[in-house]
Protein backbone atom coordinates (compact mmCIF):
# COMPACT_ATOMS: atom_id res chain seq x y z
CA UNK A 1 0.00 0.00 0.00
CA UNK A 2 3.14 2.60 0.24
CA UNK A 3 4.52 1.55 -2.94
CA UNK A 4 3.33 4.17 -5.87
CA UNK A 5 5.14 3.31 -8.66
CA UNK A 6 6.13 -0.24 -10.18
CA UNK A 7 9.62 -1.05 -10.66
CA UNK A 8 9.34 0.33 -14.40
CA UNK A 9 8.06 3.48 -13.22
CA UNK A 10 4.57 3.29 -13.93
CA UNK A 11 2.24 4.73 -11.40
CA UNK A 12 0.31 2.26 -9.38
CA UNK A 13 -3.62 2.32 -9.55
CA UNK A 14 -5.51 0.59 -7.29
CA UNK A 15 -9.45 -0.60 -8.11
CA UNK A 16 -11.21 -2.43 -5.49
CA UNK A 17 -15.18 -3.21 -4.71
CA UNK A 18 -17.21 -2.00 -2.22
CA UNK A 19 -16.69 -2.70 1.57
CA UNK A 20 -19.82 -4.62 2.07
CA UNK A 21 -18.90 -6.53 -1.30
CA UNK A 22 -18.81 -10.22 -0.84
CA UNK A 23 -15.87 -10.60 -3.72
CA UNK A 24 -13.82 -7.78 -1.47
CA UNK A 25 -14.55 -9.19 2.10
CA UNK A 26 -13.31 -12.27 0.69
CA UNK A 27 -10.27 -10.88 -0.54
CA UNK A 28 -9.41 -8.83 2.68
CA UNK A 29 -9.91 -11.69 4.93
CA UNK A 30 -8.32 -14.61 2.80
CA UNK A 31 -5.69 -12.99 0.89
CA UNK A 32 -4.71 -10.02 3.34
CA UNK A 33 -6.02 -11.82 6.73
CA UNK A 34 -7.41 -8.62 7.78
CA UNK A 35 -11.08 -7.71 7.99
CA UNK A 36 -12.44 -4.98 4.93
CA UNK A 37 -12.85 -2.40 7.90
CA UNK A 38 -9.07 -2.67 8.98
CA UNK A 39 -8.48 -2.52 5.19
CA UNK A 40 -10.44 0.57 5.04
CA UNK A 41 -8.67 2.49 8.31
CA UNK A 42 -5.27 1.75 6.53
CA UNK A 43 -6.18 3.23 3.69
CA UNK A 44 -7.17 6.22 5.31
CA UNK A 45 -4.30 6.99 7.52
CA UNK A 46 -2.06 6.52 4.36
CA UNK A 47 -4.36 8.80 2.84
CA UNK A 48 -4.48 11.46 4.83
CA UNK A 49 -0.39 11.17 6.18
CA UNK A 50 0.05 11.44 2.14
CA UNK A 51 2.24 8.42 2.32
CA UNK A 52 -0.41 6.36 -0.01
CA UNK A 53 -3.55 7.23 -2.45
CA UNK A 54 -6.50 5.44 -1.76
CA UNK A 55 -7.85 3.02 -3.81
CA UNK A 56 -10.38 3.54 -6.26
CA UNK A 57 -14.19 2.31 -5.39
CA UNK A 58 -16.00 0.21 -8.62
CA UNK A 59 -19.24 -1.05 -7.77
CA UNK A 60 -19.07 -4.38 -10.09
CA UNK A 61 -16.58 -7.43 -10.35
CA UNK A 62 -16.99 -6.84 -14.24
CA UNK A 63 -16.25 -3.13 -13.65
CA UNK A 64 -13.40 -3.88 -11.58
CA UNK A 65 -11.51 -5.73 -14.43
CA UNK A 66 -12.60 -3.69 -17.36
CA UNK A 67 -10.66 -0.77 -15.33
CA UNK A 68 -7.36 -3.20 -14.49
CA UNK A 69 -7.70 -4.25 -18.49
CA UNK A 70 -7.85 -0.66 -19.56
CA UNK A 71 -5.54 1.83 -17.25
CA UNK A 72 -1.82 1.40 -17.49
CA UNK A 73 -0.58 -0.04 -14.11
CA UNK A 74 -3.58 -0.80 -12.55
CA UNK A 75 -4.02 -4.02 -10.02
CA UNK A 76 -7.32 -5.53 -8.40
CA UNK A 77 -8.49 -8.66 -8.00
CA UNK A 78 -11.03 -11.01 -9.56
CA UNK A 79 -12.80 -14.41 -8.45
CA UNK A 80 -11.36 -17.72 -9.85
CA UNK A 81 -11.87 -18.08 -13.60
CA UNK A 82 -12.98 -14.40 -14.54
CA UNK A 83 -10.05 -12.35 -15.80
CA UNK A 84 -10.44 -13.52 -19.23
CA UNK A 85 -7.99 -10.33 -20.71
CA UNK A 86 -6.42 -9.41 -18.00
CA UNK A 87 -3.15 -10.21 -17.28
CA UNK A 88 -2.93 -11.96 -13.77
CA UNK A 89 -0.11 -13.25 -11.47
CA UNK A 90 -0.85 -15.72 -8.93
CA UNK A 91 1.15 -16.13 -5.97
Amino acid sequence: MRQLRWQNGVAITVFVLPSQHPLHQRFSKEKLGIFPYQLDSIWQKLSFSGLGAPPIVVQTPQDLLEAVRTTPGAIGYAADGTSKGVKVDVN
